[in-house]
């Protein structure tokens, strides 16, 4: 398995354990202290376990070599297991709203204990810090779908503040106020399928072949003109495959070069970029030489400037 894939591997592990931990300890003490937002909140933590599955699974897939069938590589899986977790995350929303609607409209909400508010507090300290551990090996293995699942924690972390909070208010205010326990799990509701939203998107650009945001590829770009050889190129191209990153260029060479030297400048500028960017799985060249013709016919992007 790609070394990249190391650390990705072992932070999702813990993050298993951790949420099978808190899931069943904040369903329960919510179901024993009548907390129906530290209950959601367990949920919650609960199905984290199919996200950290899924990425354990997707993991395993994307590291896989090309094959008869697939021949690009298996990579968009990454971007497939980014839109389960947005899925997940958007289910969550629904029924955590649906029983905090429920529990105001039959006034059924009533005071909770104080071990729910420890427990939700505890929850807070551990999903923040695995957020940004998570956060951490996913810049590190430029892994989207490792990404996503940081962010998964952090909107754990927000519904066990906005948990803690609500019950905090309950039990320091009194009976009339039981109701701020549901409130806020309404509100947490809403704010979490914003950020549902927007991981659905990110993972939908991705399949659909997005370029990269334009900082990465004016870095891609940086490694062409100083190869010595290189007098210009056009019709650069750039996509996102789950991961990782494909790049394909017309290269312009001085006309006299053999095609031996033409393939040689060529191999010389996608071993850089692949040396550079690690996120780079495959940089496909076309070489041209650089006559008037293929300057225009395209439109070329970059030239040296003494050419």
């Amino acid at each position: 398995m790609h070394t990249r894939y190391h650390d990705a591997i072992g932070v999702t592990r813990l993050s298993l354990i951790a949420n099978v931990t808190m899931g069943f300890v904040k369903v329960i003490v919510g179901w024993w202290s009548g907390s129906r937002a530290l209950i959601a909140d367990g949920l919650h933590s609960l199905t984290d376990l199919g996200s950290d599955v899924a990425i354990l699974i997707g993991i395993r897939i994307a590291s896989e070599p090309p094959d008869e069938s697939h021949p690009y590589g298996h990579h968009k899986v990454a971007s497939m297991v980014s839109l389960f977790i947005a899925a997940l995350i958007l289910l969550f929303c629904s029924l955590l709203i649906g029983d905090s609607v429920r529990a105001l409209v039959t006034d059924t909400a009533r005071v909770p204990h104080w071990p729910a508010l420890v427990v939700a507090i505890g929850s807070v300290i551990v999903k923040e810090w695995l957020f940004h551990r998570t956060r951490v090996v996913a810049r590190r293995s430029h892994s989207s779908m490792v990404l996503a699942n940081a962010w998964h924690h952090r909107t754990d972390s927000i519904t066990s503040v906005a948990a803690a909070t609500g019950i905090a208010a309950a039990i320091w205010l009194g009976e009339p106020w039981a109701f701020v326990d549901s409130a806020v799990g309404i509100l947490l509701g809403g704010y979490l399928a914003i950020e549902g939203a927007k991981l659905a998107l990110e993972a939908i650009k991705d399949l659909m072949d997005t370029a990269p945001q334009q900082s990465v590829i004016d870095d891609l770009r940086e490694h062409i003109l100083p190869i010595p050889g290189v007098v210009g190129y056009h019709d650069f191209r750039a996509r996102r495959v789950g991961d990782m990153i494909e790049v394909d260029l017309h290269l312009l060479v001085p006309p006299e070069l053999t095609v031996q030297q033409g393939h040689d400048i060529a191999k010389h500028v996608k071993e850089e970029m692949l040396a550079r960017h690690p996120e780079v799985i495959n940089v496909l060249i076309h070489i041209e030489p650089a006559v008037p013709e293929h300057r225009h016919e395209r439109g070329v992007a970059e030239l040296r400037d003494d050419a």
